[in-house]
């Protein structure tokens, strides 16, 4: 498994098209259509005072056989200068659906995770984080 960072920018408050707005980023970035799902589960704290270690869980519902697994998950911070946080690849039969990891980010904003499934479907989920300070310089 391997992790990227974030860069800096300043964040603005949530607002209720962020879902969407997401979705629209996920499709730019991957050419397919995202589908909010609770297979998916992005844990993080909605606030934290330092944005350079902010812990993020990820787990996904999966049984990790061949015909039904996640080929890899990745992490977006939209407000970041570098959007594309972290990314984990998973093997199936050999791999538990599940990172803990630390990211940065540029200030509070909406944090984004979007899995690749094995039939090429992908599952997102988002979670508001507010932080203290700013983690990227």
């Amino acid at each position: 498994m391997a992790a990227g960072f974030a860069g800096a920018t300043l964040g603005s408050p949530p607002n209720a098209s962020a879902g969407h707005d997401a979705g629209q980023l996920i499709e730019r970035l991957t050419g397919k259509t995202p589908t909010a799902s609770d297979r998916l589960h992005l844990t993080i704290p909605r606030f934290f005072p330092n944005g350079y270690t902010v812990p993020l869980t990820l787990t996904i519902d999966s049984p990790m056989t061949e015909a039904d697994h996640v080929r890899h998950v990745q992490v977006l911070a939209p407000r970041n200068p570098i959007v594309e946080v972290a990314a984990f690849h998973f093997v199936p039969q050999r791999s538990e659906p599940r990172v803990s990891t630390r990211i940065r980010l540029a200030g509070p904003q909406d944090v984004l995770a979007f899995a690749e499934m094995s039939d090429g479907s992908l599952l997102m989920s988002s979670t508001w984080v507010e932080v203290a300070t700013n983690g990227c310089t």
